[in-house]
């Protein structure tokens, strides 16, 4: 297991917050908190692959199958959108295994 060296003062809030009995330790708010923010994620790139099925009118395998299909002249801004698009499709389903 590895261990990351952090200053006591960055844990102030967090002990704060179990001070006033929102968690019953600093573990539980720790983990609490990185659940809060993976389900952000989840919730934000969701979003974004929403916006890039909306543009295409068509859900990413699709997009990616018409791309792949695609001969003579390549258009830059699809590629970069696929490029996107993936990362999105990645970053939700990384965030998913933490929410």
């Amino acid at each position: 297991m590895e261990y990351v060296k952090v200053s006591r003062d960055i844990f102030k809030p967090i002990r704060d917050m179990v001070k006033i009995g929102l968690y019953k330790n600093e573990r539980e708010a720790l983990r609490s908190l990185v659940h809060d923010q993976a389900t952000h994620k989840v919730d934000y790139y969701t979003k974004k692959i929403g916006e890039m099925e909306k543009k295409y009118m068509m859900n990413f395998s699709d997009f990616e199958q018409n791309i792949d299909a695609k001969t003579g002249d390549e258009s830059f801004g699809e590629w970069d959108d696929f490029i996107l698009w993936e990362s999105y499709i990645k970053s939700r389903q990384y965030w998913k295994k933490l929410a």
